[in-house]
């Protein structure tokens, strides 16, 4: 769901919202990438599919890479936190590019996860 700037509009009950400054917020920003592009990157990003020389060729010095592989880290760990929840962000509801999407394919696997481990 699309978050609303408009007087009065509220978040839906049991919503969470996944944009910046939020853990699920996507560190790659559409400003520097472009929509689309900015989405997959972080849908590569999230299944490990960017490794730290894919990332300094896009241009993040070694601290940004670290930072990126922690909060990858730190995403993962709660991401089963998001199973069953409706996600609210900016991006446009005529886009098919969301990183919300994401985060809702792969939230019921880490929830599968947490619940076997405890």
């Amino acid at each position: 769901m699309q978050r609303s700037r408009r007087k009065g509009s509220a978040m839906p009950a049991g919503a969470i919202y996944v944009g910046r400054p939020t853990i699920w917020g996507n560190p790659f920003q559409a400003r520097r990438w472009g929509h689309a592009k900015s989405v997959i990157l972080h849908d590569r990003w999230l299944q490990g599919r960017l490794g730290a020389l894919s990332l300094e060729r896009l241009g993040f010095c070694p601290g940004e890479v670290d930072a990126l592989f922690r909060l990858r880290a730190r995403v993962l760990t709660n991401l089963h936190q998001l199973a069953a929840h409706d996600l609210a962000c900016w991006c446009p509801l005529s886009s098919k590019w969301c990183h919300a999407e994401t985060l809702l394919r792969m939230a019921p696997a880490y929830a599968d996860y947490e619940r076997m481990a405890a």
